[in-house]
């Protein structure tokens, strides 16, 4: 059952994927486009039951919006396509709109191949829009929001700030309380120092997952002098056993603070979709240069 789920959702999103390949045109004769402007999407808390209240989880970096228009009278929505932020989209058609929605949309894996419509982000429905011919209608910067603690779960989260009660990692990884200045967001982040001399570090998130059956996502912000591994450790048999590991993906050194949206369904799905789960990273050090990696803003989320 849980196969045939993932399966499904696979599809859908791959399906959503190729949508944005394309762009469709209106029926017409209309020869002189409109335009519509986004400079970007951010994600803010919602009024009532947000995920979570602590600012660091709305960190985001939402590379691309996904227009789809509605006029009155049509038959179905057109998709006008996918547009890398900031953009400004044509479109074969003037007057008003019954609504306009926006999909935010993120690189997966950090891979712009893989741009896929993040499933615990929610589309943005603007009404009423009105578009003139050779006209730049300017919609700014729009505001989207996480879907509700009803509709998602969040499993982890560790945001090194001096609110939180205590770290989800292990002791390799030194908590860093009062450095606002090199931080990603407040005051604090996860810290992690390889020395010259040792050729990996490993380290942990202590929890072990129970997940429901949609999606699974790790994200983070995170900077890092070498190559850092994701592994997942699991069950592939449903009876007890002994555990195995499978890789998840490398990231790469990065100098800045890189925000990442990494799929662990793929992985997960390799122990049969099997619980619990844990999350381990591999700092590889084989030149003997030794450095520094630095995590914040970690949150682990799942859909039921």
């Amino acid at each position: 059952m849980k196969s045939t789920k993932i399966i499904t959702m696979l599809c859908a999103l791959t399906l959503t994927a190729l949508a944005f390949s394309s762009c469709k045109k209106f029926q017409g004769d209309v020869t002189v486009p409109a335009y519509i402007h986004v400079d970007a999407i951010d994600i803010v808390p919602q009024e009532h039951n947000a995920p979570s209240s602590e600012p660091g989880f709305y960190t985001s970096k939402i590379d691309c919006a996904q227009l789809i228009c509605y006029f009155e009278g049509d038959e179905k929505e057109t998709v006008l396509g996918a547009f890398q932020l900031p953009c400004t989209a044509p479109v074969l058609r003037h007057g008003q709109m019954k609504y306009l929605r926006v999909v935010p949309v993120v690189k997966q894996d950090g891979a712009s191949g893989t741009r896929i419509a993040y499933p615990f982000f929610q589309s943005i429905t603007l009404n009423g829009l009105t578009l003139q011919a050779d006209s730049v209608l300017n919609l700014g910067t729009l505001h989207a929001n996480y879907y509700t603690r009803s509709e998602m779960n969040v499993l982890t989260e560790d945001y090194f700030e001096p609110t939180t009660f205590s770290t989800h990692f292990d002791s390799t990884v030194v908590w860093i309380d009062n450095d606002p200045e090199n931080a990603c967001t407040g005051r604090g982040y996860g810290l992690v120092t390889v020395d010259d001399t040792t050729k990996t570090v490993t380290f942990t998130i202590n929890d072990q997952l129970n997940m429901g059956n949609g999606y699974l996502y790790l994200e983070m912000d995170y900077q890092t002098d070498l190559d850092l591994w994701i592994n997942m450790w699991g069950y592939v048999l449903t009876v007890a056993g002994t555990s195995s590991m499978k890789s998840v993906m490398a990231l790469y050194p990065n100098k800045q603070w890189n925000k990442i949206y990494i799929n662990l369904g793929r992985t997960w799905a390799q122990f049969n979709y099997n619980t619990p789960i844990k999350i381990e990273f591999q700092a590889i050090n084989p030149n003997g240069t030794g450095g520094h990696i630095k995590i914040d803003n970690v949150k682990i989320l799942s859909t039921h």
